[in-house]
């Protein structure tokens, strides 16, 4: 018996003193030496490492180095929507009138579908929206169908953005209506040899127009191509060359209110609810809700984190900015605001950072990996928001973008960290909780990387022995 309590007192008195000091010089040559042996030719990197549980830098390269963060952008989009417009904020998209419904089932009065930046809206919300309208009891509205995106202005793109990048589904068109997350599903099947393959939009829509040039089996013709024109902002999709096997493809809608809007009266159509004009107006601020689909900033920011989703980051910049905008927000205006923001609430220095845009596209976002690292940092020492943002990060051979990297045994569920690729840079930061029971913040990001994986592989190999100190 005198054994155990021994047994237990020792181990007792082991947990309560402070880890095992972490040998920094053992540490750095590690570092230093993966930089030295495996940085691909030609590319350069910064990054910083930051003991959370101890408080203390522990290793640190060019950190002060000005870089395009890519999508790590989205990390300091979350904490500062998290930040300023609270956990409990929603997105919302809503059917409103200011008129009476009749016993006649006719709604006397304009109806409103309003936008609000909601990024996750799907043609499903969409069509329980009109389905809500039914249930009201309405068959027919007397009045004009209305579209209000009146909280943006038309600027679709923010400043920087590749217009080469146009058809791609990862740079849609912003507007406050945005249906499947602004952008259509194409998929060509063969069919018989000799004949028109079958070609699916989804959602399924009339608003789009599909050219169909392919032939099934056909070798005289070149590669199956499925693209639109998207030098004269056309949505016509065109399909044509030889189509030997399945092949799908997303891209962006030109016009994303006018593709939801349309998509909208098409389920009015396909309900029997009958209208007369349709027209872009502003909603009477003392209309009422008939019907509101919602979703919740958390669930907003995991999709932004988890999957990288670029359109889920932009939504989060611009309502963040009509804190100070409410009207006709632009991006322009949401930089200002979010620049101000980070310096006034976490006492940031501008020369280390600079907010364009939300998902880190642009061209003209920069920090530097000590500015990232004191973004981590600060969000640590607040717990409720520390919690949505671990939770939403990408888990090391778990899920997100980190579901097939850092899978190892020492490195599986130790590193929480966010992605990034743009040309020229390759980015990973975020926390990794080490072997002896650590937390640590760290920012990596590699300069002048064409080819992602060599520089993701420097990465991955510097996360690997901080995973493992400790052991």
């Amino acid at each position: 018996m005198n054994r155990i309590r021994t047994i237990i007192l020792t181990l007792f008195i082991a947990a309560s003193l402070p880890a095992a000091s972490i040998d920094l010089d053992s540490l750095t040559e590690s570092i230093d030496q993966i930089i030295y042996e495996e940085l691909p030719e030609g590319t350069d990197i910064a990054l910083m490492v930051y003991d959370l549980t101890n408080d203390t830098t522990i290793y640190a390269y060019r950190e002060k180095i000005m870089c395009r963060p890519a999508s790590v952008q989205k990390v300091i989009t979350s904490v500062t929507a998290l930040s300023s417009l609270g956990a409990g904020y929603k997105f919302n998209t809503r059917l409103r009138t200011q008129g009476s419904i009749g016993k006649d089932s006719v709604l006397n009065g304009n109806l409103y579908l309003v936008g609000g930046l909601d990024p996750a809206l799907n043609e499903r919300e969409l069509r329980s929206m009109v389905s809500d309208l039914k249930k009201a009891g309405v068959n027919k509205i007397n009045g004009t169908l209305y579209a209000d995106v009146s909280i943006m202005d038309t600027m679709y793109w923010a400043t920087g953005w590749c217009w080469d990048d146009a058809p791609a589904s990862f740079q849609p068109y912003i507007s406050p209506l945005m249906v499947h997350q602004g952008f259509v599903g194409i998929e060509v099947k063969p069919t018989v040899q000799g004949q028109a393959p079958e070609v699916n939009i989804y959602p399924a829509n009339n608003y789009i127009r599909v050219i169909n040039r392919s032939i099934t089996r056909n070798d005289s013709l070149g590669p199956l191509t499925i693209t639109r024109d998207w030098m004269n902002n056309d949505n016509t999709i065109v399909v044509e060359g030889n189509c030997k096997r399945h092949q799908s493809t997303d891209l962006s809608v030109v016009g994303s209110a006018d593709f939801t809007f349309a998509l909208f009266r098409q389920y009015l159509d396909e309900a029997g609810i009958s209208y007369g004009k349709y027209d872009w107006g502003n909603c009477p601020v003392m209309a009422r809700d008939i019907s509101i689909v919602s979703h919740d900033l958390p669930s907003v920011i995991k999709e932004a984190l988890k999957e990288s989703n670029n359109l889920f980051a932009e939504a989060m910049f611009l309502q963040t900015g009509r804190i100070q905008y409410p009207r006709g927000i632009r991006f322009k205006d949401a930089s200002k605001f979010l620049q101000n923001f980070v310096e006034r609430k976490f006492g940031m220095f501008s020369a280390s950072f600079n907010i364009v845009d939300g998902s880190g596209l642009s061209m003209y976002d920069m920090c530097s990996p000590q500015f990232m690292v004191d973004m981590l940092s600060l969000i640590y020492k607040d717990r409720e928001l520390y919690t949505i943002m671990y939770k939403s990060l990408p888990i090391s051979g778990v899920d997100g973008t980190l579901k097939s990297r850092l899978n190892g045994k020492t490195t599986l569920n130790k590193v929480h960290a966010k992605t990034g690729s743009v040309t020229g840079s390759c980015t990973l930061a975020g926390y990794i909780h080490t072997a002896d029971g650590r937390d640590l913040a760290f920012c990596i990001i590699n300069e002048g990387a064409i080819k992602m994986v060599p520089s993701r592989n420097v990465q991955d190999k510097i996360c690997t022995v901080l995973c493992e100190l400790g052991l």
